[in-house]
């Protein structure tokens, strides 16, 4: 059976065996792939489809999932799942009921059905000569490739809800080694978009070799507490590691050092984040959670006060709220909380004007590793590259810096936000941030 047809089948299934019940269901299909030196190197085509129900009988809830579409593998998965609700703790909420969805097709473009993989193919070649034509200094191009993807995915429960959701998307990356005087640099963009008039070989090819080639001739700076400006290429990898703290879920757990700190001032004013489902700034509409509920924008930091945490029904139900509409799952998984659109907004400055705000600071353009970061605690400890600046002009490229400080005091020390966003097609939205101190070690 297909999809449409075992969801139906699953929810016939579990009525009666619980008071509440809820399924999801995805149906995804990708297919990719990559070029090295004029030749096709390999492809891949996957499918993944699969269902999960959560019951909730006598007020305890329990999860199962199959991968397998046959009436004996969907009953025997709903058993399962009532027999874990022995084991569970009890929980006291009301799943959703159907509304009205806005009729958007946003996320989805049938025009990307007809776009095949021999064109993908063409254009990879191409991008892979143009990309050596950029610079002498690439003598390596070791990662390029393409991706198309589609989704279909299903929120389903008792109360007769049954949203449907597509989605598809196709990604181009290049990254080229590039070398000098026996120094080598690794650079690489990806460009994901809906819309295939919009890749073109050139922007591509320009900026995987000029990411490869930006920091030769790097030069060590003095370490110490220093400002630093986080470019909008990777602003939004240092906020978006930290995401976890402003989820009720880890407040709820202990794992949150903001538990208790909705209204309170943590940051600076110049900073707000919003959970931003149906923002104009992205490519992608969330109209629904994993739950069913629909979404809405949450002002989590306000001009730098802890407005309001992310809750899902369950997390809603331990602490005397709503649920904000951030439900997570997939089919395989029980629920969890999520940001749906990661959003700083915009600020007042543009990037180049964000370093006039210092006589001398870093800008950090790229970052390496992680380990040693903790959503828990706040500890940042991480590899940069970037470029030392001087009253607003680049002086010279840095390489081999380790930043370190806490999160949740860098998040009090932002002195302005840039204005522009890097990846159109990212979820998660965040412009260059321009730090008063944070420690620079060489």
């Amino acid at each position: 059976m297909n999809i449409v047809d075992a969801v139906n089948c699953m929810c016939d299934l579990a009525k009666g065996e619980a008071e509440q019940f809820d399924v999801i269901a995805s149906n995804s299909h990708s297919e990719g792939l990559s070029v090295f030196q004029g030749q096709v190197q390999n492809t891949e085509i996957s499918d993944s489809v699969g269902l999960g129900i959560r019951v909730i009988k006598d007020g305890h809830p329990g999860y199962a999932h199959t991968e397998r579409l046959t009436k004996e593998a969907i009953a025997q998965t709903i058993k399962d799942a009532v027999c874990h609700t022995q084991w569970t703790e009890k929980v006291d909420f009301e799943l959703p009921a159907p509304a009205k969805l806005p009729e958007d097709c946003h996320d989805y473009n049938p025009a990307l059905e007809k776009l095949s993989l021999a064109e993908i193919k063409d254009f990879c070649i191409e991008l892979e000569k143009e990309t050596f034509a950029r610079s002498a200094d690439i003598k390596n191009i070791p990662y390029l490739g393409a991706d198309l993807n589609s989704d279909f995915s299903i929120v389903a429960n008792h109360k007769g809800l049954f949203y449907t959701e597509k989605d598809n998307s196709v990604s181009v990356g290049a990254g080229a080694v590039a070398v000098r005087d026996g120094v080598s640099k690794l650079g690489n963009f990806v460009k994901t978009s809906r819309d295939w008039s919009e890749f073109t070989v050139a922007e591509i090819a320009d900026k995987a070799a000029t990411y490869a080639t930006e920091l030769f001739g790097a030069k060590k700076i003095e370490g110490g507490k220093i400002p630093v400006v986080f470019s909008e290429r990777i602003s939004s990898r240092v906020m978006g590691m930290y995401s976890s703290p402003y989820i009720a879920e880890s407040m709820q757990k202990g794992t949150s050092r903001l538990a208790g700190k909705e209204g309170q001032k943590i940051a600076s004013e110049k900073l707000s984040l919003w959970s931003d489902p149906l923002g104009e700034n992205f490519c992608h509409r969330i109209f629904f959670d994993s739950e069913g509920s629909l979404t809405r924008r949450v002002e989590v930091i306000k001009d730098g006060v802890f407005n309001e945490a992310l809750y899902n029904l369950e997390t809603a139900s331990k602490a005397g709220r709503a649920t904000t509409g951030n439900g997570a799952r997939d089919f395989g998984s029980k629920m969890s909380t999520a940001f749906w659109n990661f959003l700083v907004p915009a600020g007042e400055y543009s990037s180049a004007e964000l370093l006039k705000l210092f006589p001398k600071c870093l800008l950090v353009v790229r970052l390496e590793g992680g380990s040693g970061c903790s959503s828990v605690s706040g500890e940042l400890s991480i590899g940069a590259h970037g470029f030392w600046c001087e009253n607003g002009v680049i002086q010279h490229p840095v390489d081999g810096v380790t930043l370190s400080g806490n999160y949740f005091d860098i998040i009090q020390n932002v002195v302005g936000v840039g204005n522009e966003y890097y990846n159109p097609f990212s979820h998660v939205k965040v412009p260059a941030l321009a730090i008063s101190e944070l420690s620079v070690s060489c």
